[in-house]
């Protein structure tokens, strides 16, 4: 009954660790409508996540208040002409800006709609994580719940700090005009929709984040094998020469005195040195072992974390690239006018926004990969260390596994997310805006 009692303590600390650690983007995500679910804590299954049908209609309703707010606010910008509307003043101004609120619209739809989907992975993935805790020990949960919070806050903050400086310019300039159902009121519920969007964002990189984290510990505990034997190694040598010398003194003197030293004792110290092998090849055989379960473990979770983000991480990608091609063009038509510096700051504070948005996804994917290749560079270096052969097999096991099951974060499978994504990124926005330079000269 105690060890009962003891292992249900366990797991509950387990579960309660890691919803502290992930609990401020829990409930920004309720507001938003992109979580969908309840946690409920059971004595034999631990925490489920589980569909809720008021959370369900309350995610719906978000969506269709915010589409069908943005839809009105557009139609009454243009009802009387795009010569009168706030933000078109030209044909080139019309296609960019229906096309910027087509693309947050339609991002919002993704992010909203494939919620309930996403938490059937998600769900499994906080089971897998949760077993990983209980291999390798329970993560730094306040490390990780500063990071969601100073994450979320940040981003929010910022957000809304640009949002009001754009709203505040646009109703400035809106001040001179004739048509009282104009204005930057019109746009606002776009302002609502960027924070959908990045509560999406910051669920991906809080995932990525913890599972990076674990592979942080993972490699320690390879580091602290390698550590280990390396300074078995090196005592072993400096016993054996030690033993090597009182031996051959032991010698010298039985040579001269004519004693008759029988090798009881080294017999004895022999067995108990293979003695104690035997137990240290067996708990690194066990150690390595449990391992590549973790590491199996990750890898699944990698696995689950691209199928539940592929298409926002794809719709995400698609809608940085294209306000990345827009706002620089906003910036660079308010640039010509005078005394519009405001609207300088503003574009290039959108600006700021995207490219965060794409690290916000891209800086948790690249470390986390780049721990795992630090594994497989732990475990080649192991496997370089004078072992048993149980413990060399299994080391190979583990090699075997990294080469085929590398950690890799993908849209779809169309793309991998690293840095490299926010090069080819800048390098087709320069691109093309350097052609409709040309094209407009």
């Amino acid at each position: 009954m105690e060890l009962k009692r003891i292992e249900k303590k366990r797991k509950a600390s387990y579960d309660g660790n890691l919803r502290r650690a992930m609990f401020p983007i829990y409930y920004l995500g309720k507001l938003c409508g992109v979580v969908p679910v309840r946690f409920y804590v059971h004595a034999s299954e631990g925490c489920q996540a589980r569909l809720n049908i008021i959370d369900l209609v309350y995610s719906l309703c978000v969506l269709i208040l915010l589409l069908g707010a943005e839809i009105w606010g557009l139609w009454r910008d243009l009802k009387d002409g795009w010569e009168h509307s706030t933000r078109l003043k030209s044909r080139t101004a019309v296609i960019a800006t229906c096309s910027d609120v087509l693309g947050v619209m339609s991002l919002t739809v993704v992010c909203i709609v494939g919620s309930p989907f996403r938490w059937k992975s998600l769900q499994l993935v906080i089971n897998k994580l949760i077993e990983v805790d209980k291999k390798i020990g329970v993560s730094s949960t306040k490390k990780a719940r500063r990071f969601t919070i100073c994450l979320t806050i940040c981003s929010l903050v910022y957000l809304w700090f640009n949002s009001s400086l754009d709203f505040y310019s646009w109703s400035r300039k809106a001040k001179n005009q004739t048509f009282a159902d104009k204005g930057p009121i019109n746009y606002a519920p776009l302002y609502v929709m960027y924070t959908v969007i990045i509560s999406a964002e910051i669920q991906y990189s809080v995932a990525t984040y913890n599972i990076g984290q674990r592979l942080v510990r993972l490699n320690s505990s390879l580091k602290s094998m390698l550590d280990t034997n390396n300074t078995n190694n090196s005592n072993n040598d400096d016993a054996i020469g030690y033993f090597r010398k009182f031996s051959e003194t032991a010698n010298d003197i039985g040579g001269k005195k004519g004693w008759n030293i029988t090798p009881k004792r080294q017999l004895v110290l022999g067995s108990y040195r293979l003695s104690r092998k035997m137990d240290e090849s067996k708990t690194y055989v066990n150690s390595i072992s449990e391992l590549i379960m973790v590491h199996s473990l990750l890898c699944d979770t990698v696995s689950l974390i691209n199928t539940a983000f592929g298409v926002v991480l794809l719709a995400v990608t698609i809608s940085c690239l294209l306000h990345l091609i827009i706002t620089p063009y906003f910036l660079i038509v308010q640039a010509n006018e005078k005394h519009e510096w405001i609207f300088l700051v503003v574009q290039a504070g959108w600006c700021i926004i995207h490219i965060s948005r794409m690290l916000i996804i891209v800086q948790p994917s690249y470390s986390t990969v780049a721990e795992g290749k630090r594994t497989a560079t732990l475990v080649s270096q192991l496997l370089s260390c004078c072992f048993e052969a149980d413990v060399r097999r299994e080391l190979e096991i583990f090699s075997l596994q990294l080469l085929h099951r590398p950690l890799e974060f993908s849209a779809c499978g169309l793309f991998s997310l690293d840095r490299n994504l926010i090069t080819s990124v800048r390098i087709l926005d320069y691109s093309y805006e350097k052609q409709m330079h040309l094209s407009n000269t």
